[in-house]
């Protein structure tokens, strides 16, 4: 037998930083449409982690002492997809028109499958607050994602790749970002 010992639970600053900076992205991911979670399941086949744990695991050391999204990371890339040449976000009304360009080369024998886009208010990831992902995507060759719904405040937009290999397996490029206000 031994003493019953007291665990420790310092609640140091740093720590509340990790643990407020780990439950935000809990709450996001739990909420994030199919389309937003597909790369995170990619990149996590295979690998011994879940597709919950990859988003935690990119995102909590560049999230943890921020006080914005700037450094969101929102597609991985997995199974070598290649990104897009650019990313942009033009607001509208409750809306966010993304543009997304492919490369100008395509790799021998990838096609592109689409182009999704998401986006997510611009906020504290200390704090708890709107988890809302909102993602689309578009197959045609303009890919131009329009996210609708959306209230007058800052987005971090992001943009990436769903590729088909020449294998028959989908894969995905990292995302590239912008930002936009709706009006």
């Amino acid at each position: 037998m031994r003493q019953y010992v007291i665990p420790s639970n310092p609640q140091s600053s740093e720590q509340t930083l990790t643990r407020s900076a780990f439950s935000w992205l809990q709450s996001v991911f739990k909420t994030a449409p199919a389309l937003f979670i597909e790369p995170w399941t990619a990149y996590s086949t295979g690998k011994v982690m879940y597709n919950r744990n990859a988003f935690t695991k990119f995102n909590l050391p560049v999230l943890r002492e921020e006080t914005d999204l700037a450094n969101f990371i929102m597609s991985p890339g997995a199974l070598g997809g290649l990104p897009p040449a650019s990313v942009s976000a033009a607001a509208g009304n409750d809306i966010i028109t993304v543009t997304i360009t492919a490369p100008a080369v395509l790799p021998t024998g990838w096609t592109i499958h689409s182009a999704i886009a998401a986006c997510i208010i611009d906020q504290d990831p200390q704090s708890d607050s709107d988890y809302t992902i909102t993602a689309g995507s578009d197959a045609t060759s303009t890919y131009e994602v329009v996210l609708s719904g959306l209230s007058a405040v800052p987005y971090v937009v992001g943009g990436w790749l769903k590729w088909n290999r020449p294998d028959g397996k989908f894969a995905y490029s990292p995302a590239l970002y912008d930002t936009a206000t709706p009006t």
